[in-house]
């Protein structure tokens, strides 16, 4: 069982009560299916290794060529307006 209350705390909710009934209702409905999920047989479903390129590492850009076309750059970073006081 899924603590609402706690849920709605964490994520700064305000809820009803019917909300919290109905969002109670779909959390639950929804790890009922992932237990599901979860006793599924996926032994040889699917091959997870990877099949793109290797890794190699190159040569990066330094902070004046990364800056160089920025409109505003104040000792090497992004400068850009305030967005609060």
């Amino acid at each position: 069982m899924i603590n609402i209350n706690e849920l709605e705390k964490l994520a700064m909710l305000r809820l009803n009560d019917e909300e919290r009934a109905s969002i109670s209702a779909e959390l639950d409905d929804i790890r009922a299916y992932i237990d599901i999920l979860r006793e599924l047989d996926t032994d040889g479903a699917f091959d997870l290794t990877c099949t793109l390129r290797e890794d190699e590492c190159k040569k990066s850009l330094t902070p004046d060529e990364i800056t160089a076309n920025a409109p505003d750059e104040q000792d090497g970073f992004f400068a850009v307006p305030k967005a609060f006081e």
